[in-house]
């Protein structure tokens, strides 16, 4: 998902640690500064504001924060999602099923440090947890016809 970069100008109304809230014409917008953010700048309620940064779905990750002439840049880490995972082959997670005895009836699921997959062994169905390297880690009896989807 894209986030939209914006601008907005508004007064602060209500201020919760490194978040706050800030009235602007167009309504009310959650803002984030982040803890280290936070403590480069001074949150004000009823202060004035300039505020640039991405909108996310829940709130404005600010990168540029202005009040009374002073302007603060502001460093948001990104988080790590499945996008930035060391590589990894899920045929090596289905091959360590096969090996332990187990018949792969799943595609496996990447996680960020292993595979889920689903196999079968002696009549029985198990959810396996498959590290990256080959090893399985952890195995689980399931019920397939009970499991969520």
């Amino acid at each position: 998902m894209s986030e939209e970069r914006i601008k907005l100008f508004g007064k602060i109304v209500h201020v919760f640690a490194h978040r706050f809230v800030v009235q602007t014409a167009k309504g009310a917008v959650l803002a984030d500064l982040t803890p280290h953010g936070a403590e480069a700048v001074r949150l004000r309620i009823g202060a004035d504001v300039e505020l640039e940064g991405e909108q996310k779905p829940s709130e404005l990750k600010v990168t540029r924060f202005a009040c009374g002439g002073d302007s603060v840049t502001i460093v948001h880490k990104k988080k790590h999602g499945h996008d930035h995972h060391p590589p990894a082959d899920p045929a090596a997670a289905i091959e360590a099923a096969r090996a332990a005895g187990f018949e792969p009836t799943g595609t496996p699921r990447r996680k960020p440090k292993h595979f889920e997959i689903l196999g079968r062994r002696n009549g029985q169905d198990y959810e396996l947890h498959v590290e990256l390297g080959g090893r399985i880690r952890k195995t689980r009896l399931v019920d397939v016809d009970h499991e969520a989807p």
